[in-house]
């Protein structure tokens, strides 16, 4: 079954503002619900590290699957406490890590929601070995248009304000979890912190994101061992350089019953 997050009451996701819409030649009032963006300062170890502008919701994924992304966290057990101030709008992260991962991260300053690139850390992560490979079966052309579809039809903050970007964990039956955030960055590192705090697998997963495929995109993919990252939009040429390097299967354009496959070894893909 599809994991459905509940929303936090207190925590309003969305803003209404007065405006006015332009419809087939008439032009009258309307109220028009926007996604809330708010910056939280991430403390590891008591050290400020840096803000993140997010959708105020599953901050513990958010922050987690970061700095798993970052490489800072690489065991569950190196993840002591993770602890989110609403009121404050403060994370607090406390690992038992070697002091030089936590250094990597070191530099204040605003990391953007991620639609307009965000800060980039380490694109040098996807050389990350892949580590063992498993045995997967071959997967079906029908399932990642049947995947991507439950992804865009998904009665999220999207179908209200049609600003925020969506990404999921899925197996060859469903998707699992789907998330969503205003950055398809952070979308993408909820699910990340998603399966590694809830120790799901990924690698005999699929990671799909509603945004582009881009090298800080691939990125989190290769730190967190997926082995095929499908997307409703393009991919960059890096991005694709940098899956290749890894091992890593890449789908963009998946719509209306066709995508683009890049083919590196991640996955067989089969027609059905």
């Amino acid at each position: 079954m599809l994991v459905q997050f509940p929303k936090d009451p207190t925590h309003p996701l969305t803003t209404e503002f007065a405006a006015q819409r332009y419809n087939k030649g008439v032009l009258e009032s309307a109220t028009i619900s926007l996604a809330k963006e708010v910056p939280f300062t991430l403390f590891v170890n008591d050290n400020e590290i840096l803000s993140i502008s997010t959708l105020p919701t599953h901050l513990k994924e958010l922050f987690v699957g970061f700095l798993v992304s970052e490489g800072v966290i690489l065991s569950r057990e190196e993840l002591l406490e993770c602890s989110v101030d609403y009121d404050n709008k403060l994370a607090l992260v406390e690992l038992n890590v070697p002091t030089e991962r936590v250094e990597k991260l070191e530099q204040k300053g605003m990391l953007t929601s991620g639609c307009a690139g965000g800060l980039v850390f380490s694109l040098e992560a996807a050389s990350v070995p892949s580590g063992p490979k498993v045995a997967l079966p071959a997967l079906p052309c029908s399932v990642i248009l049947q995947r991507m579809r439950e992804l865009d039809t998904f009665p999220g903050l999207y179908s209200v304000t049609r600003g925020v970007h969506a990404a999921s964990v899925a197996d060859w039956t469903r998707n699992l979890a789907i998330l969503e955030d205003i950055g398809r960055h952070n979308a993408v590192d909820k699910i990340v912190g998603h399966c590694f705090l809830n120790q799901i697998e990924t690698n005999n997963k699929l990671l799909l994101t509603t945004g582009r495929i881009t090298s800080e995109v691939l990125v989190k993919a290769a730190r967190s061992r997926f082995p095929i990252i499908v997307s409703r939009s393009s991919a960059s040429a890096l991005a694709i350089s940098m899956a290749k390097q890894s091992g890593i299967d890449v789908v963009t354009y998946v719509r209306a019953g066709r995508f683009n496959y890049f083919s590196h070894g991640g996955v067989e893909l089969v027609q059905d």
